[in-house]
């Protein structure tokens, strides 16, 4: 389905928790000289207006990365620093960097990133930002890396993408779940990038709706089994950010969206430790 239009979302909690966590990972990668392939499956436009009437509608980014921004980075917790820190100067401008524009603020020469998209709106504009130089604290600055642009289904691109010339790297999906199919899908997915490029960080973003309870269960557990059990074993975890009572929210609340989890496999190093300790601050922060 491609009725979803992030430009009420971006911003909001959920996305905070994401952009995090991914910071976190390619803060990682970046500690060694070696070279690192990103394969974002769900790349979306890639900056967004925080003046865009549909995000004023909402509300969301206020309530969120605008609400973040205005505390001390001293306060924050090492990971929340570490992406307000890359965030800040495009909110200055009234600007919000979504992932594939801090996939591009992390890459080095000789990273590769790849973008998949397949909403016609969202890649008219993820082309037309990847051309433009980054928002830095110093001013505008080229970057080191220009990013491949797949127009295709994302689920497909999994296997045609999967495994990279470079090996070291992440594959980063977070679905719009508008369709019950995508949580059968992503799992399906992730499981074959899994198999093709088992030295890979992979981090699944999902919703916590009220609606879509057994299906997130369910695609989790097979997920968790399939890291224990399948024929690469590797490590995984979850962190869950709650924002909202679910039992508060009534059918006038909207989608349910009470909150939101990062799935990750092949964590790196203190990346569980760093996760729960920021999902913990931004409950307190924006559980308000």
């Amino acid at each position: 389905m491609l009725s979803y239009q992030h430009e009420y979302h971006a911003g909001n909690h959920a996305d905070i928790l994401k952009h995090i966590c991914m910071c976190s990972i390619l803060d990682s990668l970046c500690k060694k000289e070696k070279p690192f392939t990103v394969i974002d499956i769900h790349a979306g436009a890639g900056v967004f207006d925080l003046t865009d009437e549909r995000l004023l509608k909402t509300g969301e980014a206020k309530e969120g990365i605008e609400y973040l921004s205005s505390l001390s980075l001293t306060s924050c917790p090492e990971a929340a620093a570490l992406y307000l820190r890359k965030e800040l100067p495009y909110l200055d401008q009234k600007l919000y960097a979504g992932t594939p524009e801090l996939e591009r603020l992390f890459a080095r020469k000789g990273d590769c990133i790849h973008l998949v998209e397949k909403h016609p709106q969202a890649i008219e504009s993820l082309r037309r930002n990847m051309e433009l130089p980054l928002h830095v604290a110093e001013g505008l600055a080229k970057a080191n890396v220009k990013p491949f642009i797949h127009e295709e289904d994302s689920y497909k691109a999994v296997s045609a993408l999967t495994p990279p010339l470079v090996k070291r790297g992440l594959l980063i999906a977070d679905p719009s779940y508008e369709d019950a199919a995508d949580y059968n899908k992503v799992t399906d997915a992730l499981k074959t990038a899994h198999r093709k490029w088992n030295t890979a960080i992979i981090a699944l973003w999902y919703p916590l709706i009220t609606r879509r309870k057994n299906e997130t269960i369910q695609m989790l557990t097979e997920l968790e089994d399939f890291g224990k059990l399948g024929t690469n074993p590797c490590e995984s975890f979850k962190v869950e950010l709650v924002v909202k009572d679910p039992e508060e929210l009534t059918e006038e609340a909207g989608p349910h969206l009470y909150g939101s989890g990062m799935f990750i496999m092949n964590p790196s190093y203190m990346l569980k430790e760093k996760m729960e300790e920021a999902a913990a601050w931004l409950k307190e922060i924006l559980k308000r």
